[in-house]
């Protein structure tokens, strides 16, 4: 309490009014790191006439937030700290995979209203197209056994589940 104190610069006392210990000050740290890494999605721009731009693009700005460094090592802190605070997972979950979740539902969903694509469980694929962008590399990443990905990598990557997953809806290339 006391470091963030002098970096914030405020007293200790001053942080005590605003947050009732070091739980809810961490949680608020970690609610407004999971804020700043999700603004990277709100200026993705979805193209309804061409589902493969669409997924694309929302598939790079996925693929740049998860392989982030910040992201990264929220992550690891995450997984250390949730013993200690156990409120995190949900705090996490609200604040970061739920918007990107909710973002790929919206989309789909009018894709699927359009006629573009025939999706028979909406909730199902939304978390398959992202769990394909994750994978292993994501694990070798959050393991420190690589960095990233590297640039060719990772537009075969996205190509690839944006193909898989437009075909298995119906949708030709």
């Amino acid at each position: 309490m006391e470091a963030i104190a002098e970096a914030a610069p405020v007293s200790k006392p001053t942080l005590y009014n605003h947050f009732k210990g070091k739980q809810e000050l961490f949680a608020a740290v970690i609610e407004g790191l999971c804020g700043k890494l999700l603004a990277t999605l709100d200026g993705v721009q979805t193209e309804l006439s061409d589902p493969v731009a669409g997924l694309t693009a929302i598939a790079e700005a996925f693929v740049d937030l998860i392989y982030a460094e910040e992201s990264m090592q929220l992550y690891r802190l995450i997984i250390a700290e949730q013993q200690n605070f156990p409120e995190l997972g949900h705090l996490i979950f609200r604040t970061g995979a739920s918007p990107v979740s909710e973002l790929m539902m919206i989309y789909l969903s009018e894709l699927q209203a359009r006629g573009v694509l025939r999706i028979d469980d909406m909730d199902l694929s939304r978390h398959t197209f992202l769990d394909m962008l994750k994978g292993e590399p994501h694990m070798r990443s959050l393991l420190g056994l690589q960095s990233g990905l590297e640039p060719g990598f990772k537009q075969r990557l996205i190509k690839h589940a944006v193909t898989i997953f437009l075909r298995g809806h119906g949708y030709e290339i």
